[in-house]
């Protein structure tokens, strides 16, 4: 199995690197093994799963070090939902849509709205019509139910078609939402809540103009990162270094800054940092939904 699945990946990634390293194939073969036993009774081949981690692979720096960072349990739910597994698609409705739910009730409350923007999640995300699922533009960065608690703020928000300045008043409720999820942590939301939101405001301005356009267009407006390098003149590669490097300029910048407006002790601060982190997306959605920068990419 194990060169079946270093064979696949090495036909999809962007850069090939080192076809050959043992390390790579004890990786591939760990990973399998552990989405399997994660997800037990969901189909994947091991050669789709390590193809599907060969298209999201980085194409510069240690490949197996970048590989372990990301949630390749969550990548094999992903790529199973998409060939259509019906044991996927039941661990997905059972474990991630409830948390979409609690996305969408930050947006409108009531249960009717609920319900008709998570049919329109469940169309959008795992249904094929003239291009592929998008489950498949999950990267692994975060988890997965975070990822899709993007996809569906952003559905909820353009359905209510609510102005800017709505939009932008949500950042403290995205911070809300990350830290919900960790009891130890969520004593802290009513502290961190408008300090979040500013320095978050103010780190979004260390990027550069091409870096906050090609941001929203990826994360709010849904347009994939070869469609962005045709309007840059570029190679996808180029657009996914980008990306990485523009959410690593936010993350930074909002660390700095909120380490110097809250006090918490080094354990509870580096807990927030982490969720932060798996959130980036949803607060650079969230935010970026908020202006509309109109000059022409170059």
């Amino acid at each position: 199995m194990t060169s079946d699945l270093t064979r696949s990946f090495m036909e999809q990634t962007v850069s090939p690197q080192e076809t050959g390293s043992p390390e790579l194939t004890a990786f591939l073969d760990e990973a399998f093994r552990a989405a399997q036993r994660r997800w037990p009774g969901v189909q994947l081949s091991p050669p789709a799963y390590a193809a599907h981690m060969g298209s999201i692979a980085p194409d510069e720096g240690d490949l197996v070090e970048a590989l372990k960072r990301v949630h390749s349990d969550d990548l094999f739910l992903a790529c199973a939902c998409a060939a259509g597994d019906q044991a996927a698609l039941r661990a997905f409705e059972a474990e991630i849509m409830p948390r979409a739910d609690v996305a969408i009730a930050r947006v409108d409350p009531s249960s009717q709205f609920i319900d008709d923007i998570c049919g329109d999640l469940r169309v959008r995300l795992l249904v094929a019509n003239d291009r592929p699922p998008e489950i498949l533009r999950y990267l692994g960065r975060g988890p997965l139910a975070h990822w899709v608690q993007v996809v569906a703020m952003r559905l909820g928000k353009s359905n209510k078609r609510r102005k800017p300045k709505e939009i932008a008043m949500d950042l403290p409720q995205v911070m809300d939402t990350l830290l919900a999820d960790d009891p130890e942590i969520a004593p802290f939301a009513g502290q961190l809540r408008e300090p979040f939101a500013k320095v978050f405001a103010e780190a979004l301005q260390d990027l550069t103009h091409r870096e906050r356009n090609i941001l929203r267009l990826y994360l709010v407006d849904g347009v994939s990162a070869e469609a962005i390098g045709k309007m840059y003149r570029v190679h996808r590669a180029t657009v996914a270094r980008w990306i990485t490097r523009a959410r690593e300029t936010v993350h930074r910048g909002t660390r700095r800054r909120l380490a110097e407006a809250v006090k918490l002790d080094g354990t509870s601060f580096e807990s927030v940092v982490g969720l932060m982190w798996d959130g980036l997306d949803l607060s650079l959605a969230t935010w970026l939904g908020a202006s509309i920068d109109d000059a022409e990419p170059g």
